[in-house]
């Protein structure tokens, strides 16, 4: 064989091999890398989380009624009492000077009606007889009703001296534990009956709950009798178990007028056999277990994402293929619906490809999204990465399978 002809193979032998290569090349560029994981049938549970602060199911505010300096206290913070136990006392000196007041009031008025009375009498007879006008008779009738009506106001004053002496001494209204002494011996009580001074609180810490602000969009699927996880900061190694007892009806607004603006209901929730160790005040976090579906289809959350329908499916007819512009300003109007990505074989028999399918979507749970329709069971979907699903993948794509990759790569080497 020439030279030249084994110049002439050599340089076809590279050409055909720089023209596979490219080829190779460019079906791999196409080709996109992605995660992939299969539907499963099982249970989803939608939860709302929220956060709070641990609070006890009965709780009283001792507050003094009337004024006075705080001259004895009888517990401290801490102390179990039982219910009428002697708690503190205010300074009742002048409290029962209104009391000995009072008496004397009351028994100067019981003096003047028994004289009063004994008139009345006395110019009855002599009326009966005709010797004094019944002008007179009514005059000594007016006294003595006016003597009457002075004794039961004195009664009354005397009454509300007794009353207020009385409050000076606080008592237990509960059985509970003394969760805050607000006053100390010598300070001043400001008693009113329209402002409260409270001198101490008594809580009933056998049974707590946890006040949660829950925003407006998820306390709709918040409902009574709903099942809780409870974890409390400060002992974060134990999640226990409550139950909602309450949801506020009125809303409680912040940041009103200003575009931070957040609007949240008050959820209560018991504490089912609560631990020992927590204190009112405490803080929490909360997941309201709002719906629960069993024996549901679900598919990982970042796999569902949305897209706009397709208008107009691929026609066999080669006179169909040209799409009119007006139907794609239609389609543009169009809102966007929720889809998924399914991994099938390709047509050609080489590698996989993606098909852009329409769900419908029930619950959201921690990881999951409920499938109602759209997905059948065991059906491979495209799970990752975020960037491809949201905006990359399109129907038809050729795809390549392959593990996440990791941030750190010492993780690899583990």
């Amino acid at each position: 064989m020439s030279k030249k002809k084994i110049i002439i193979i050599i340089l076809a032998v590279v050409l055909v091999g720089v023209i596979g290569f490219f080829a190779v090349k460019k079906e791999q560029g196409s080709t996109k890398d992605v995660q992939s994981d299969t539907v499963e049938r099982g249970q989803v549970v939608h939860k709302v989380a929220a956060s709070g602060r641990i609070q006890p199911v009965v709780e009283v505010d001792v507050s003094a009624d009337v004024a006075g300096r705080v001259i004895k206290m009888a517990v401290k913070e801490g102390d179990w009492v039982e219910k009428g136990q002697f708690l503190a006392q205010l300074d009742a000196t002048r409290y029962k000077a209104d009391v000995d007041r009072a008496e004397q009031v009351l028994a100067s008025a019981e003096a003047s009606l028994s004289l009063a009375e004994l008139e009345m009498k006395q110019q009855a007879e002599l009326f009966q007889k005709k010797l004094v006008s019944e002008l007179v008779y009514q005059g000594v009738l007016v006294r003595y009703q006016q003597a009457m009506s002075a004794k039961k106001q004195a009664l009354a004053a005397l009454a509300q001296s007794k009353d207020n002496y009385n409050k000076t001494i606080m008592f237990a209204p509960m059985s509970g534990t003394v969760t805050l002494v607000n006053k100390e011996i010598g300070e001043m009580a400001l008693g009113s009956a329209f402002s409260r001074d409270i001198i101490m609180i008594i809580a009933d810490l056998n049974e707590m709950e946890v006040l949660v602000d829950v925003n407006e969009n998820d306390v709709v699927d918040v409902a009574l009798g709903d099942t809780s996880e409870i974890e409390i900061d400060a002992l974060q190694d134990t999640m226990f178990q409550g139950i909602v007892t309450e949801i506020a009806h009125s809303a409680q607004n912040t940041g009103g007028g200003s575009l931070d603006q957040v609007t949240n209901f008050k959820v209560q929730i018991r504490l089912l056999n609560p631990p020992k160790e927590i204190r009112p005040g405490m803080s929490a976090a909360v997941d309201i277990r709002a719906d629960v579906r069993d024996d549901v289809l679900y598919v990982p959350i970042q796999s569902v994402t949305m897209r706009k329908p397709r208008q107009l499916e691929e026609k066999q007819d080669k006179e169909l293929s040209r799409v009119d512009s007006s139907l794609n300003e239609e389609e543009e109007d169009l809102e966007p619906v929720e889809v998924v990505f399914v991994l099938v074989e390709s047509e050609k028999g080489k590698g996989k490809e993606v098909v852009q399918r329409e769900v419908i979507t029930g619950i959201i749970g921690e990881r999951d999204f409920e499938i109602i329709s759209g997905l059948e069971l065991d059906d491979e979907v495209v799970t990752g990465p975020y960037k491809e699903i949201s905006r990359g993948l399109n129907d038809g794509d050729k795809v390549k399978v392959t593990k996440r990759k990791k941030f750190n790569a010492n993780e690899s080497k583990k």
